[in-house]
């Protein structure tokens, strides 16, 4: 058997919490019926590709994605 933690609960006071799995958020733990978009009545922002933009490579062999050559 496998020793997983546990997510913690959604810590919103609000009551009927949501199924899926509670994610962090700067206020707390939250279920996606208490997240901050939810409780402003927008919906939530789509998934983005991950790192910012010039963050992703530091392979000299890649080329920039903004055109600009790596310093050697």
């Amino acid at each position: 058997m496998r020793n997983r933690r546990r997510p913690p609960p959604c810590s919103s006071l609000g009551l009927p919490h949501g199924l899926m799995r509670a994610r962090p958020y700067v206020l707390g733990w939250r279920c996606e019926l208490h997240t901050p978009a939810a409780e402003k009545g927008r919906p939530e922002s789509p998934p983005g590709p991950g790192w910012p933009i010039h963050r992703q490579q530091l392979d000299p062999e890649t080329p920039s994605p903004d055109g600009q050559e790596m310093p050697s």
